[in-house]
């Protein structure tokens, strides 16, 4: 089994790897774990994924970490989806402001809409 987890740095994307990380211990899945970052915010992406890679691998889990430079997370974990063959994707659920909710929606609601997969959307 392969899993997909998008992560930011929120309560919300630590509580996603978490419930990941119980999934892939239940299943002895593979763990992948991305973030999407702007030039500018690089140093913030590499800290989260050390973190997030400290999580996995004090769990043993087979895994691996990736930072995408860019500014659209949901396509990023779509795509990487749809590309790598993965049979789940694991965000957390957070809002946004209502104005730009109805503007954009939330990742959490297009990756659900766009996956090629199985999506949890953990909500704590």
């Amino acid at each position: 089994m392969k899993v997909l987890v998008g992560i930011d740095g929120s309560d919300h994307s630590t509580w996603a790897l978490i419930e990941a990380i119980s999934i892939a211990e239940r299943f002895s899945a593979f763990v992948k774990v991305i973030t999407v970052y702007t030039q500018e915010k690089k140093e913030e992406a590499e800290k989260i994924l050390q973190k997030a890679k400290q999580l996995l691998e004090k769990e043993k889990i087979d895994c691996t970490v990736l930072a995408i430079l860019g500014t659209n997370p949901s396509r990023a974990l779509v795509d990487t989806a749809r590309n790598e063959s993965f049979d789940l994707i694991v965000v957390g659920s957070r809002g946004l402001s209502s104005a730009a909710a109805l503007l954009l929606g939330s990742v959490s609601k297009q990756v659900v809409s766009q996956a090629p997969c199985d999506v949890l959307v953990v909500k704590k």
